[in-house]
């Protein structure tokens, strides 16, 4: 079977309830195909973005692809990187603005373990203090955007920035993330109704 159908299987798989058991056995009945994490990543993703609603599932099905986790997380790692064109991204609040995207898909990985960076992490940082951070990846986006973004991983696995997974750097209490929120909420940061709802319900799960 040429890679093209390997590459269609992979992709109507995504498409299923539950992706995992043909996932699975795409990946036992062609042994050969080399770097199917590529293809399985490239599906993955379009089909979060195509209903986002679903990328809990998707990522769960992704989680459960054992003998690939470690090339998994290698392609996500080069995947999920924030890097967008600000000064033509698209302002609204869905999918269609890739730093929102990128925003729930490093979310995804960190709740199913799928991969983490120091980039994920400084996405959430930015977020929380986006006037008084210097990471230069993040600096030419709308500080709104980077408390929502923020907030969407915070959402999905707020409780891994408490823990030693974060790191030294990037590690911080509870007690520090509600003040963060609240700084932002106050100094009216976020002004979308959309999104404040966000912010408030972050809000109420640290404090």
């Amino acid at each position: 079977m040429s890679n093209e159908n390997v590459e269609h299987l992979l992709q109507q798989a995504f498409a299923e309830l539950d992706p995992a058991p043909s996932l699975l056995q795409v990946i036992k009945d062609h042994p050969s195909y080399e770097n199917i994490e590529f293809p399985l990543v490239k599906y993955y993703v379009e089909a979060v973005e195509e209903n986002p609603s679903r990328g809990q599932a998707l990522a769960s099905a992704l989680a459960r692809l054992d003998t690939l986790s470690a090339d998994i997380n290698g392609e996500l790692d080069r995947t999920v990187h924030f890097k967008t064109d600000f000064d033509n991204e698209v302002k609204d609040y869905g999918p269609k603005n890739k730093f929102l995207f990128h925003s729930l898909l490093s979310g995804l990985s960190l709740k199913h373990g799928l991969t983490q960076n120091s980039v994920m992490y400084s996405a959430i940082e930015k977020g929380l203090d986006p006037h008084g951070s210097n990471q230069p990846l993040l600096n030419s986006q709308d500080p709104e955007v980077l408390v929502v973004g923020a907030c969407i991983q915070l959402l999905l696995h707020g409780s891994v920035i408490t823990t030693e997974a974060a790191g030294p750097r990037y590690k911080r209490s509870a007690e520090v993330v509600a003040k963060n929120l609240k700084d932002q909420k106050v100094a009216g940061t976020v002004k979308n109704p959309h999104a404040i709802h966000v912010l408030e319900v972050n809000q109420l799960f640290y404090d």
